[in-house]
Parts: C-alpha cells; structure tokens; sequence
C-alpha cells in the first residue's frame, strides 16, 4: 500500500457546465465529481479503503433493506442542487423513494453519507465537503470512517430543523448507534479482513 499513487482532491483549472460535466463523464474511464463548475478528481484508493467501504455498504443494505432504502459505493451522484455540485461520497444511503429509479444517475435526499478518510482526500471531507452535506435537509447522518485505525466519527441529528451533534467511536469492540435510525453496528463488522499495521493500538 506504500506505493499506492493518489492523486490529490485538487480541481481541474477548465469551467464546464454540468451537462457538459455529464457528457465527459459517461466516456471517461476515470471518475470524478463536479464542484464549482470544475472537475475534481477521486483519487485512487487503497485496499483497505475499498474493503471498508465494501463492508459498509454491505451493513447497510441488509439492515435498512425493509425500510425501503437503497446503498450504494461510490458509483451514483449525490446531487446538491442548490450548489450546482455533484459528489460521489464512497457509500451512500437514501430512503426516499423519490431518489430510487434504476435508470437514474443520482440521489438528492440521503440518510446517510459515509466518507472513509485518506491523507489526500481529509481536509476536503471534514471542510467543504461536509459543509455542503449539512445543507441537505434529508441528511441524519455523516460518517467519517478511518482506515488507519478502528474509528468513527459521527455528526447526527433528529430532522431537518435539528443542529447536527457530534460522537466518535473508538476501538473494534466498541458498537457505533445510530440512535435517529435505530441502528447499531458492531466496529469489528465495519473493518472485518482489515489488519492494522499496530496492534498494539488496538489493546
């Protein structure tokens, strides 16, 4: 994982409208998301990122697959239309039927938004990212998932009108509840296959 090549969460310097954004997008190869009229690119991931994020989005699906609510990895546009934005959070969770359309692209109203941190990509999700996800009046929770180490941070909040509050959760026998959506996930299922470099971290 040393040698893993990720390329920062800077923008590209050319403007495009997000028609045109969508357009390059269904050709390119590459995945990126739209931000201030320009095209941010996601950066390569490790595997421990992409094994969390696998577990997360599998979590989640089994449990709030009977309330009707859809999960999905970094593949569907969460929407922002008030910022002219477009994000590709790394799971994603909606329960509004509104957002469920097998042929569409997007999701405007989620639950849950989960970003699992990296070094190029943190300051971006704890800043402006999570500055435009507050906005968005469906959002019960935002969670950002360490891959170094057994850690959850957690802003939550009862509805819309509700201040967002904050709670992290630490270590692999600890279990992180979603108290708004009556949820509780054991730590140990979030990073299952996942081997820390210390383990003496861990005790």
């Amino acid at each position: 994982m040393e040698n893993e090549l990720e390329e920062p969460a800077i923008a590209y310097g050319t403007h495009y409208t997000m028609n045109e954004f969508l357009q390059l997008t269904e050709t390119s190869e590459f995945k990126f998301e739209y931000w201030n009229s320009e095209m941010l690119p996601v950066a390569a991931t490790t595997q421990a990122h992409a094994e969390v994020a696998g577990n997360l989005t599998a979590i989640f699906k089994n449990k709030l697959k009977p309330m009707g609510c859809k999960s999905f990895q970094e593949s569907v546009f969460l929407r922002i239309k008030n910022k002219n934005s477009l994000f590709l959070p790394d799971v994603l969770i909606t329960c509004n039927l509104d957002d469920i359309s097998p042929n569409s692209r997007f999701v405007d109203n989620p639950s849950i938004i989960i970003e699992i941190l990296s070094e190029s990509t943190e300051l971006f999700d704890r800043s402006e990212k999570w500055n435009y996800y507050r906005q968005i009046p469906s959002l019960r929770y935002y969670l950002m998932v360490s891959q170094k180490e057994p850690m959850v941070e957690v802003y939550g909040r009862r509805h819309a009108q509700s201040l967002f509050y904050f709670q992290d959760f630490k270590g692999l026998d600890t279990i992180v509840v979603l108290s708004e959506m009556d949820l509780t996930i054991p730590m140990e299922e979030i990073y299952d296959g996942i081997v820390f470099e210390t383990m003496a971290e861990l005790s």
